[in-house]
């Protein structure tokens, strides 16, 4: 009776951790909606420009020609409307920042490497255990707040590998191999998601160090430059007389 009593609390646990989301994955989701409208609306620019180039092209080439035939001219016009049309699929990419997308995402620009990971976890988040949940969007809010301070960070700069291997490779793995283990051992209940939910902290820790260094550098690079105008135009002078 108590065993099952206990399952019972922990199944409405991790019902209501699962749809009852954090404020933090309700903002991602909209970031992520944005975005996406955002590249849908680039797409049909971009479609709208090779649609309205292909026809100029076509209507030329009529006029230097002399003239086409009907059936010429019908499957021309068709032949540029399915080319746009299939433009609308140019640059696909794939969103997971884990090791589907390999190597080649370690190659991709901090902030874009952040924005996948965070993505990408958002993503995973309807797989892991409720309990998870809190860890998991505390990840992705921070890897939000890191987007524009990984933006100015010079790419071969320790901190930047660091942050590349903690979020490219160290995070993405972490998940992948939580969730290839088999159902029983990811009960919300099970040594295994105790150990996970506890790396994911670990994680977060992490990402907190991690922008508190990025904030550092950048009050640094202030600082720096705010001591150059006081000894330029303050101490020396320059310009007073001018």
């Amino acid at each position: 009776m108590g065993f099952e009593l206990e399952r019972i609390l922990y199944e409405t646990e991790d019902f209501l951790r699962r749809h009852i989301r954090s404020s933090t994955a309700r903002e991602a989701k909209k970031r992520r909606a944005r975005r996406k409208l955002e590249e849908l609306g680039r797409r049909f620019r971009r479609a709208a420009l090779i649609l309205a180039g292909l026809l100029a092209a076509l209507v030329a080439a009529r006029l230097a020609i002399g003239g086409l035939g009907f059936f010429t001219w019908l499957v021309a016009l068709a032949a540029v409307c399915l080319f746009a049309f299939q433009s609308l699929f140019w640059g696909g990419v794939d969103r997971r920042a884990g090791p589907a997308g390999g190597e080649a995402a370690l190659a991709l620009p901090l902030a874009e490497l952040a924005r996948r990971a965070e993505e990408g976890l958002l993503d995973r988040c309807d797989e892991l255990p409720g309990r998870a949940l809190p860890a998991a969007d505390r990840i992705i809010a921070r890897l939000a707040e890191l987007q524009p301070c990984l933006a100015e960070l010079d790419p071969g700069a320790m901190l930047a590998g660091d942050a590349r291997r903690l979020i490219g490779r160290h995070l993405p793995r972490l998940v992948d191999s939580y969730l290839d283990l088999p159902s029983g051992s990811r009960a919300p209940d099970s040594e295994s998601t105790r150990r996970f939910i506890e790396s994911l902290d670990i994680v977060g820790g992490e990402l907190d160090h991690l922008i508190e260094q990025t904030n550092c550098e950048r009050q640094m690079s202030f600082e720096t430059q705010r001591r150059f105008i006081e000894t330029r135009y303050k101490e020396d002078g320059g310009l007073k007389g001018e």
